[in-house]
């Protein structure tokens, strides 16, 4: 098995992992623990580092205003232990756009430079996480299964893309001085 497979393999199961702590106990500290970790082995630190960062004041800005919007909720109370704000999802799901992002030079990196298949994937993959989300009690939806799909559909399939296009921008200038 190559390098590149393992890297691949070892990051699946990383974001794999997460989904799992957060989704069925909405787990705060063990996740970023784990966040933690892929940033101090990750082969690309440095670039992940931009890019989870990225990825996760994106998707906390695109989940919390679907929140604000009523397209899904989260339990009220304390923030930093799992609840929602009023404005701001909850911070699992914050770890969770940050592990997203740590994701997408490695087990993610087929949709690179692909924008369709990006938005397909999106607009497909993403709604079926968070339905599963809420058949384990992590999420409540606002709407209708069908309503509700639809919109993340949407959502996702524009931003799904959308990261692989922060990611790339982010590391334009790191390749570029690789070439010199």
């Amino acid at each position: 098995m190559s390098n590149s497979f393992i890297i691949k393999l070892v990051n699946f199961l990383w974001f794999q992992t997460i989904w799992w702590l957060v989704v069925l106990y909405q787990s705060t500290f063990l996740v970023l623990g784990l966040l933690i970790a892929w940033l101090i082995y990750s082969p690309l630190r440095k670039s992940d580092s931009k890019i989870m960062i990225a990825v996760l004041l994106l998707g906390t800005l695109v989940d919390s205003l679907l929140m604000v919007t009523g397209v899904f909720g989260f339990e009220r109370g304390a923030w930093f232990s799992g609840g929602a704000s009023h404005l701001i999802i909850p911070i699992w799901l914050v770890c969770l756009w940050a592990a997203l992002g740590g994701s997408i030079q490695h087990s993610l990196s087929e949709f690179a430079d692909k924008p369709l298949l990006a938005m397909f994937g999106g607009a497909v993959f993403a709604p079926l996480s968070y339905f599963g989300g809420q058949k384990f009690g992590a999420v409540t939806f606002g709407y209708s299964p069908l309503v509700t799909g639809l919109i993340l559909a949407v959502v996702w399939g524009a931003v799904f893309p959308a990261c692989f296009l922060l990611a790339k921008k982010l590391t334009a200038h790191h390749e570029l001085s690789q070439d010199h």
